[in-house]
């Protein structure tokens, strides 16, 4: 009788101890779940709207729309720009593109451009071996952890490991990423810090971001030596 009780006991305090202990480990589990989650979750971003200024006219728009839908997270960019001499257009530029991302990942984009008569038709779908890339016949393969280079994601100049993807042709781009620093600009109607970038390829970009990321000016140069800056409204 007493070794059963002795035994009864012991079973007694050996579950009060697992108890206790499931007592202390289950809100350590549960906040790694949530911060899981939360590094998982990509936030929608807010929509973006730019117009675009060349030596103090207005000659385009670039609008960009963000929307959830399931655990994706799908990117729309709107951009025209038209260049006018006295009555008749010099220059004419149009793209629409849509991305689709999960868990930051890009798994999906398409592309269609109009260059100045000059058309371009891009898609990408994630596949086991990175991103496969159509365009006019031909099919390529990017790096899975490729990045567009379409302005809006922070991501494209703070992550330099990353291969940034032309938006217009699929092709990775040729590019270096400089950190100017912190300035004080002209944003959405009032005055912002925001850190500044040099992005370097054949035609090079000046990008501005806030503190929270969001992208909220852009400098470029165009082929005629002509500079043209996105305004966020």
């Amino acid at each position: 009788m007493e070794r059963t009780l002795t035994r009864l006991l012991g079973g007694l305090r050996q579950h009060r101890r697992s108890l206790h202990l499931w007592a202390l480990a289950a809100p350590i589990m549960a906040a790694a779940m949530l911060v899981s989650a939360a590094v998982a979750e990509q936030p929608v971003p807010q929509d973006l709207e730019f117009k675009i200024v060349r030596e103090g006219d207005d000659i385009g728009h670039h609008r960009i729309t963000f929307r959830k839908d399931a655990e994706k997270l799908v990117v729309r960019s709107d951009l025209k720009i038209e260049v006018k001499m006295l009555a008749f257009t010099a220059y004419r530029y149009e793209q629409t593109r849509s991305e689709v991302w999960r868990d930051r990942k890009l798994v999906a984009l398409t592309s269609v451009a109009n260059d100045d008569g000059t058309f371009y038709d891009i898609k990408g779908q994630a596949g086991p071996n990175g991103l496969r890339v159509t365009s006019r016949g031909k099919s390529w393969t990017l790096p899975a952890d490729s990045v567009p280079a379409s302005y809006w994601n922070v991501s494209m100049v703070t992550t330099r490991s990353s291969p940034l993807i032309d938006a217009q042709s699929g092709t990775i781009l040729d590019a270096t990423v400089k950190k100017i620093g912190q300035e004080r600009i002209w944003a959405g109607g009032k005055e912002v810090v925001a850190t500044h970038y040099r992005l370097g390829t054949k035609r090079p970009r000046d990008l501005w971001y806030d503190a929270q990321g969001r992208w909220v000016k852009m400098r470029a140069k165009g082929s005629d030596g002509s500079v043209a800056e996105w305004v966020l409204e």
